[in-house]
């Protein structure tokens, strides 16, 4: 896989517009997903993960930069995905995502989001508790020999 060098730098988070996903958004999502998770989703899934969920983007001078997806189920959310290119992070990125993801969760109705992440991605896993998550379970090798994942919820939406 090739990784595009971009002419740019990422500004804080504020500066950026969190959009609907579309399906022309697939192959960019797709691309994006590949250099973040050992197992990503293929075309089709997130074709329809825009489809029947919430997804939302962000772009950078036409580069998507960053998505978040959230499925609500009564008054259950599961934040099913969070993924921002490499050269954006660190930046309130990620934050702003789940943010929003937390905000449409609750105009949803969810009292609880639930998420799973790497145990290894200490990053995402101090975010989450930052945002109010914490540990409920560990799944060994969840993502593989030796890698678990957290199982996180956050009960006031």
């Amino acid at each position: 896989m090739t990784v595009a060098v971009h002419d740019w730098t990422c500004p804080a988070a504020s500066s950026w517009l969190i959009e609907p996903a579309t399906p022309d958004d697939v192959s960019a999502i797709v691309g994006l997903e590949a250099g973040a998770f050992t197992r990503p989703w293929s075309q089709q899934s997130w074709a329809e993960e825009i489809e029947r969920h919430w997804v939302r983007v962000v772009r950078r001078q036409g580069w998507l930069v960053g998505v978040v997806a959230v499925w609500v189920t009564g008054d259950t959310a599961d934040l099913t995905r969070v993924i921002v290119e490499p050269g954006c992070r660190r930046r309130g990125l990620g934050r702003a995502l789940v943010n929003a993801a937390l905000d449409h969760a609750a105009w949803a109705g969810a009292s609880q989001v639930l998420l799973e992440v790497s145990a290894s991605n200490l990053a995402a896993v101090e975010l989450y508790r930052q945002l109010g998550f914490a540990e409920i379970a560990r799944r060994r090798d969840y993502y593989g020999p030796g890698e678990a994942a957290l199982v996180m919820r956050r009960d006031d939406v």
